[in-house]
């Protein structure tokens, strides 16, 4: 849909998009959104001194061109399916040259965009608060004068504050407790919307240590995992099994996989193990995220190991830590959470090269599939591509998929006109407060 680009025309048999940016609008420090602008951000991005985490977005990207004040070029080495999903994330967003170089690495900290909210204040006590942009000029100015986002690391108090109306929206990530949802059900002053996610719960094995280099031990971890006791237990009933690497609200999906996952079997769990070699007594070490639904999920894949004869340490970390940790390979297994909208998330979480390959494992058949179906404009030609790189995945046991979780979001009823995205997030821009 059109955003800061009103048109844009595909040329070079798909290997050119150009751009026709709206006039007359600007990033909250005054500077001007054009041509120039879109060439820098992507410099940016892509510049290895950068080091961002999220070039693959770009995919086979060559260069962005000038070509007057309003019109922009990118240039790609190949054709790339997933070209929009990559433009339509945060993470690739037009950025201000003028703030970045006068802030340095204090942006991230008083960040600038040009959209329909600008950046007012953060404090450990107020939050962060945003304050509408009248001139915003991509779409229709917000409806609310202000915005504020805070943190409540309690469930407890969240909840509290919620129902007593401090705040008026529990949203995002795991703001509503799975636990709370019956609840919440009840209360005829709180409106609770849900969602399927575009997001996906796994194990993922590390490939670089034994004993997960031996296929028949990960197979053996696979078989033993109840998905059905995780899921009950864990998250109140609150999702669906996963079968796969893709949830079913991918587009993409393999209903393949389906025959394919590993049911759980504690005796074949334990039969594997020995053919492999693995006595009693193997001791694992898992990380994971400290948040509430992954902590429950994680011991009840400690008690599941345990029952065929593995220990499993578990390590719990803030959701930074636990991502920075991953990188390192010293895990061998590592709780796997995303949200993504496109089936390239394969690409960029089990391709040798993947920017959150976890599993540390090198496929050259895998790589290639996953390469193809990035520029594979045939619908029906890509969907193949991803049919036999899931089924692949699934042979090999690199991951055991958990479960595909809802989103949820409660809202106090004077909220008008709120809706829940695919990405878990209320759009606040529409909404407003009956007073």
């Amino acid at each position: 849909m059109p955003g800061l680009a009103e048109r844009w025309d595909v040329t070079d048999n798909n290997k050119t998009i150009v751009f026709h940016l709206r006039d007359g609008v600007t990033f909250h420090d005054g500077s001007p959104v054009d041509a120039e602008a879109c060439v820098w951000t992507t410099q940016r991005i892509m510049d290895p001194a950068t080091a961002s985490p999220s070039a693959y977005l770009l995919g086979p990207f060559d260069k962005a061109e000038v070509i007057d004040r309003l019109t922009v070029a990118y240039h790609f080495k190949e054709p790339f399916v997933p070209l929009w999903i990559g433009l339509s994330s945060p993470a690739a967003a037009i950025l201000p040259r003028k703030s970045i170089e006068a802030l340095g690495d204090q942006f991230g900290r008083n960040p600038v965009g040009c959209g329909p909210f600008r950046f007012s204040g953060w404090a450990p006590d107020t939050g962060i608060k945003l304050v509408r942009f009248d001139d915003y000029k991509c779409g229709p100015v917000g409806a609310p004068d202000e915005v504020q986002f805070l943190y409540f690391p309690e469930d407890s108090t969240r909840i509290a504050a919620l129902e007593t109306g401090e705040i008026d929206v529990l949203a995002t990530g795991q703001a509503v407790p799975v636990d709370a949802v019956r609840r919440l059900r009840q209360n005829g002053e709180i409106q609770l919307l849900s969602r399927a996610r575009q997001g996906l719960r796994a194990l993922v094995f590390n490939m670089s240590k034994a004993p997960f280099d031996d296929i028949r031990v990960r197979q053996a971890v696979s078989h033993a995992i109840d998905r059905e006791k995780v899921l009950a237990f864990a998250l109140d009933g609150n999702g669906q099994i996963a079968h796969g690497p893709l949830p079913t609200t991918i587009p993409g999906y393999s209903k393949a996989v389906e025959t394919l996952d590993y049911a759980y079997d504690p005796a074949k769990a334990k039969a594997l193990l020995a053919e492999a070699g693995q006595q009693a007594g193997l001791k694992l070490r898992m990380i994971t995220s400290d948040m509430p639904p992954v902590r429950r999920t994680a011991e009840i894949v400690q008690t599941e190991l345990r029952d065929i004869g593995i220990e499993l340490e578990i390590q719990s970390l803030p959701v930074a830590e636990w991502a920075s940790l991953s990188s390192k390979g010293e895990h061998h297994i590592f709780f796997m959470a995303y949200e993504y909208n496109d089936a390239d998330i394969l690409y960029a979480a089990l391709h040798s090269q993947g920017s959150y390959n976890r599993s540390f494992h090198k496929d050259p058949a895998l790589d290639k599939l996953l390469e193809a179906q990035r520029v594979a404009f045939d619908p029906a030609g890509r969907q193949t591509l991803l049919d036999d790189a899931q089924a692949l995945i699934m042979r090999q046991a690199y991951w055991a998929p958990l479960f595909e979780p809802l989103n949820f979001a409660a809202l106090s009823s004077a909220v008008k006109d709120a809706a829940l995205r695919s990405d878990g997030d209320i759009s606040v821009s529409s909404a407003w407060i009956e007073s």
